[in-house]
């Protein structure tokens, strides 16, 4: 009797919290993102005045201050190359290299798959002169061909590790079947494995765009030359001084700094949670 007459309370409780604990988060992630926006359309003596409340009158002023002065068509354009091609390199190289590690029997294929994953765990700055050594011999320093080909190697491991898993999920029945059609491995990778591997493609996308667009430290090192300096390198020097903080003009330009990769996750969100979701249930 005890037992019938908890339950219920129980399940209220539950359904009740539930959603209070899931707002609560969704207000702790979105309130800084808010205040931000908040403060990009405040002229500055207002935002002085009320630093995290909505602004009275909305002032566009600092988004057109941000785009001349801050230089971020130029920034952008930069940004947007590297960003790209690191995202094909990487796709190529981490989904032929996946595709082979996992449908191909070789000597030492266990030891590269555990070579990549224990890459995942080394921060960029453990190697970062025998990096420089590397890319400033290969004439690639203040070039942004450099930066690609360093982004794509530091996006490898967890490419590779998200491809493998998902390309291990594939029944081998299909790729037997190819095979017996005459295709070859490249022709079975093309047109069966890659058309069958969207999410995942989306999900390396997504990660490897946000990583590189983001990306400072590296571009810090590499990039000298102001005209190839990418967005997060070039507006350091922007509403920033030892003297003052220009925070409207700064939030503005933050805003836009980030609008390509919410434009990239809204278009391929669906891929992308099937991506994180595959191979998390089989059989």
């Amino acid at each position: 009797m005890s037992t019938t007459s908890v339950e219920p309370v129980h399940a209220g409780a539950s359904r009740f919290l539930t959603p209070l604990f899931l707002w609560s988060l969704l207000a702790i992630v979105l309130y800084p993102f808010l205040n931000l926006a908040f403060g990009s359309f405040k002229r500055e003596g207002d935002f002085f005045a009320d630093p995290i409340g909505p602004p009275h009158t909305v002032y566009w002023q600092n988004y057109v201050q941000a785009w001349q002065l801050a230089r971020i068509p130029q920034f952008t354009v930069n940004s947007a190359i590297v960003a790209t091609g690191t995202v094909l390199l990487t796709l190529f190289s981490a989904a032929t290299c996946s595709f082979a590690l996992s449908r191909f029997r070789f000597p030492g294929q266990r030891i590269i798959y555990l070579a990549f994953i224990i890459l995942l765990t080394l921060p960029v700055q453990i190697y970062i002169i025998p990096l420089y050594v590397i890319v400033a011999k290969a004439r690639l320093a203040d070039n942004l061909l450099g930066l690609i080909l360093c982004y794509s190697a530091g996006n490898l491991p967890l490419s590779v590790f998200l491809f493998k898993t998902y390309f291990d999920g594939i029944p081998a029945e299909l790729l037997d079947s190819a095979r017996l059609d005459g295709c070859s491995n490249w022709l079975t990778f093309c047109r069966i494995v890659l058309p069958l591997s969207k999410p995942i493609l989306a999900t390396v996308t997504i990660f490897t765009f946000v990583q590189a667009w983001n990306e400072f430290f590296l571009a810090l090192v590499f990039i000298h030359n102001p005209d190839l300096q990418t967005l997060p390198l070039g507006l350091q020097a922007f509403f920033v001084n030892q003297f003052q903080t220009q925070f409207p003009q700064l939030f503005a330009t933050l805003i836009l700094s980030i609008a390509p990769i919410v434009i990239v996750y809204l278009l391929l969100q669906r891929q992308f949670i099937a991506g994180l979701t595959a191979g998390a249930v089989k059989g």
